[in-house]
């Protein structure tokens, strides 16, 4: 490969600031494309990458230490979003395949006028669908399922992100890390607005913002989700970002993960009350899953979304997210409802987590949902890796980055640096952020983990304002009963009974508890706890 034809790549990716001001990631860029231009791309492994790039020392281990992984990730998207832009008339295209730390070079055809940009297939995904201004404008739309020119159209995100006024750079910064952070996501197909395919799609919802300099070195964005039909407004917030050197990462860490997770919610407001036979397997994937809004605690909520995900099945049985839900659903209520644990569901749990990896293996919200189903059943080890893989294929996923840092101490006592971790997470989140209550009850689990039971307990009755379930509820009165409140530890359990009849504080206790905490060294101090809740409620009934 000619140097020069290197060397004008890189400045064009430079001049395109899809890198944001990452020197670090601009000098990832350059090694690993000139080591693969000087025929040394097989030498391209994490720990010579860490030692090269990262200033790692000697002992230096990727299987711990995941910041070569996250910065490949990272960089891949970018690329990604650079192949998208008007800098990408360069000979050059890199490409970073998923699994390898090796680029490939390509010579592009000057010859054709072929679009640009490497298109990603197959998939099932959903979405949004963006749109940003002075040449940032872009759409994302709710790509269920199937090849692109089967995209539905009922369900459409439009995303407007204005830019700040008189500071197009600023704008652009935030609209590529918007955009870089969502093409992260195999559930999101991101779309040129000149790209003829894009011509009549009409969306379902709107996501209007406006940037505003502060200050010098801060910016305020304020999002709306608009129902374009009704013209009304389902969600709204306001974020203050300071410029840095991490600017573009915050951005999306905060800022595009929430608008995913509410433009799949106001998706499944869409289509609550229709009748489940007259919707497609990827919007009864959208009805099985969670997502944030409107939900139950209790048995009948879930064996509902259960039906929904087997629904989607009949109707396409190669729909892996659907087997993903039901590997989750199946697992979950296995390990925590006595009368759903049994040898045929924990090992249907198991036939649709395998199946849903045959099908789905690139689709991070379908490795989420398996690892999920992995911990309920209590392979810790390998739930904590799967984790590792979904932040692999989306290292924007932050919920995986929060359960990858707590799954290890499921039935352990976690160092102050992870409980810290954990705290700084959740208070990045918005007050109102659907996702609060499963962040703050792992939190109260590490505090009583440690013993911090009267810290544990009030976190966790912060955690049950937002939303409880078994688990939640479960802890709840374990640790009233450390605390010596048997009375109010017996009452959290009983009023649970129309939600869920027949649950067991002594199955929680000889089964659940014992499952998950198996590959634990100091799994009995963990499941005492549970006993004398179980041992509380026997004397009662």
């Amino acid at each position: 490969m000619p140097e020069d034809t290197v060397a004008a790549y890189l400045e064009r990716v430079a001049d395109s600031r899809v890198l944001g001001r990452s020197k670090r990631r601009m000098r990832l860029l350059e090694y690993l494309v000139t080591a693969e231009a000087n025929g040394e791309g097989e030498n391209l492994k994490a720990y010579s990458i860490g030692l090269d790039v990262f200033d790692k020392p000697d002992d230096f281990d990727p299987s711990i230490d995941s910041i070569v992984r996250v910065e490949i990730g990272r960089l891949r998207s970018a690329l990604a979003t650079f192949e998208d832009s008007k800098f990408a008339d360069t000979q050059l295209v890199v490409d970073i395949p998923v699994g390898t730390y090796r680029p490939e070079l390509i010579l592009r055809d000057t010859s054709t006028d072929a679009p640009r940009r490497v298109k990603r297939r197959g998939g099932r995904v959903v979405a949004l669908v963006a749109l940003v201004s002075w040449g940032l404008v872009m759409g994302v739309w709710l790509y269920l399922h199937g090849p692109r020119d089967e995209i539905p159209t009922d369900n459409h995100v439009k995303i407007e992100l204005r830019p700040i006024e008189g500071d197009a750079d600023a704008a652009a910064r935030i609209g590529a890390a918007l955009r870089g952070g969502l093409v992260r996501n195999q559930s999101l197909t991101i779309l040129s607005p000149d790209d003829p395919s894009d011509t009549g799609l009409a969306p379902d919802f709107e996501l209007r913002g406006l940037v505003r300099a502060v200050d010098a070195s801060h910016y305020r964005v304020d999002t709306e989700l608009i129902n374009a039909a009704t013209n009304r407004v389902v969600w709204a917030r306001s974020h203050v970002f300071e410029d840095g050197p991490e600017f573009e990462d915050r951005v999306m860490a905060v800022l595009g993960n929430e608008v995913r997770q509410r433009a799949f919610g106001a998706s499944r407001a869409a289509l609550e009350g229709r009748d489940p036979q007259t919707l497609t397997p990827e919007q009864l994937f959208i009805m099985a899953t969670w997502v944030p809004g409107r939900a139950m605690n209790s048995i009948a909520w879930e064996q509902e979304r259960i039906a929904l995900a087997r629904l989607a099945l009949e109707k396409d049985p190669d729909f892996g997210a659907a087997h993903a839900v039901l590997a989750d659903k199946l697992a979950f209520l296995a390990n925590v409802y006595g009368p759903a644990d049994t040898p045929e569901q924990r090992a249907a749990a198991e036939m649709h987590a395998r199946r849903a990896l045959e099908l789905a293996a690139l689709d991070p919200e379908v490795v989420f949902a398996v690892a999920q189903s992995k911990w309920h059943s209590g392979n810790i080890a390998e739930s904590h890796l799967l984790m590792q893989r979904v932040l692999e294929l989306d290292p924007g996923h932050d919920l995986a980055r929060f359960l990858e840092l707590v799954i290890p101490y499921t039935c352990r006592v976690p160092p102050g640096n992870v409980l810290q971790q954990a705290i700084e997470f959740d208070d990045r989140l918005a007050g109102d952020n659907p996702i609060r209550w499963l962040t703050l009850s792992w939190i109260a689990w590490l505090h009583a983990h440690r013993g911090d039971y009267e810290i544990a307990l009030n976190i966790e009755r912060r955690s049950a304002l937002i939303f409880e379930f078994p688990y939640t509820f479960m802890r709840h009165a374990m640790l009233l009963q450390r605390l010596g409140r048997t009375e109010a530890a017996v009452a959290v359990i009983e009023r649970q009974d129309a939600n869920w009849p027949g649950i067991s504080a002594d199955h929680f206790a000889r089964v659940t508890v014992p499952r998950l905490c198996r590959e634990s060294p100091l799994a009995a101090e963990f499941i005492t706890a549970y006993e004398e809740l179980a041992d509380a409620m026997a004397v009662r009934q």
